[in-house]
């Protein structure tokens, strides 16, 4: 019995060694996904995905690789396959459709498309939850204008993005500042917390209101408050580049010290801001500038400007420089127009998807 029970082991073993010698044949001969970059590097194994101006590719011999869009050569997808693509920026809506490579170049059905345009390609759509983005940073500062001040400052950010959502709280303190003077140099205490939340409609129009606080004593005043409410419009808007105007009215309210009246006033403000990351989200810029006018008094006016330019390292931290100008058309007596303050950063950031 146990002859005959090996026999017919050896015999389905016999009859099964051609069938697997096909299988693993066949898996040898699959053809596999191809990428080409402008300097003549090869890689091969599968495409995986296009999303915020790079190429996913795993590769047979050194594992996943990111590659810029602008750095792909070709694109040779061995099978057609049902993808979604979203050409533009994130936060138009993306469509499926069968996608095919022909001598390197991408079709996306019938349709010739650029890989350097794709925003986004890959075999699920895109996540639509919230971009989150928090971070917080302390400063050493220097201020070059009506006095010389030395400063220890501290700053935090948050920030709630979607398609038509943008909010956003930040605070500002400022520590130990010796402001200079030939009799009774002082400790300044500065203060700022505000907020923004933005409607952004799908033609770029947005309806924007904000509110600050500014607490500062020695300004003459125990708190300033601007509250603005106005329409807006984003030039572009994408991860890499954002854009941004606004026109508003404002309500402008002082609480005066020293038994002097409080005083408010209705005024316009017009306010943009240019935001980019570059060098794979390590380099960050962002520029700000506002001006608010005065209706009572149209000498009152007031001009800000902020440039904040960092750079990242060990993926959360980040170092940098802050350049502010502010110009008051109607300072305090014996004080200039205008005031420069440079801070030296360093900080930390985290961003992702979030509800």
């Amino acid at each position: 019995m146990q002859r005959w029970l090996m026999v017919l082991a050896m015999l389905a073993c016999v009859l099964a060694l051609p069938m697997w010698a096909d299988d693993k044949a066949d898996s040898k001969d699959e053809a596999e996904d191809e990428l080409e970059t402008t300097s003549e590097e090869s890689l091969v194994g599968k495409f995986i995905k296009i999303e915020n101006g790079v190429v996913f590719f795993e590769s047979e011999t050194l594992g996943l690789q990111k590659v810029k869009t602008g750095d792909v050569a070709k694109l040779t997808i061995a099978k057609p396959r049902k993808m979604f693509v979203r050409t533009g920026d994130e936060y138009k809506p993306s469509q499926e459709v069968a996608v095919t490579t022909k001598e390197g170049k991408l079709f996306t059905g019938d349709k010739e498309v650029k890989i350097a345009e794709l925003g986004f390609l890959a075999d699920s759509p895109p996540d639509t939850r919230a971009d989150w983005f928090a971070g917080a940073r302390m400063s050493f500062s220097w201020t070059e204008g009506n006095t010389k001040t030395y400063a220890f400052d501290a700053r935090f950010d948050i920030t709630r993005t979607t398609k038509h959502d943008y909010s956003t709280l930040f605070g500002e303190a400022n520590y130990l500042q010796d402001r200079e003077r030939e009799i009774d140099p002082v400790l300044e205490r500065n203060f700022l917390l505000g907020g923004a939340y933005r409607y952004i409609f799908d033609f770029n129009l947005t309806i924007d209101a904000t509110q600050d606080f500014y607490f500062n004593e020695l300004a003459g005043y125990h708190y300033r408050s601007i509250t603005g409410f106005g329409p807006g419009y984003y030039f572009t808007r994408s991860h890499e580049l954002t854009a941004h105007i606004g026109a508003h009215l404002v309500y402008v309210y002082e609480d005066q010290m020293f038994g002097a009246e409080n005083r408010g006033y209705f005024g316009a403000r017009i306010r943009a801001e240019v935001d980019t990351w570059q060098l794979e989200d390590d380099f960050h810029l962002n520029f700000k500038t506002e001006v608010i006018f005065d209706f009572d008094e149209s000498r009152n006016t007031l001009w800000n400007n902020r440039l904040l330019v960092t750079y990242q390292f060990a993926e959360h931290f980040d170092a940098g420089i802050e350049i502010r100008h502010s110009f008051d058309n109607l300072p305090p007596p014996g004080f200039f127009h205008h005031d420069f303050e440079f801070l030296l950063t360093i900080g930390f950031s985290w961003g992702g998807k979030w509800f």
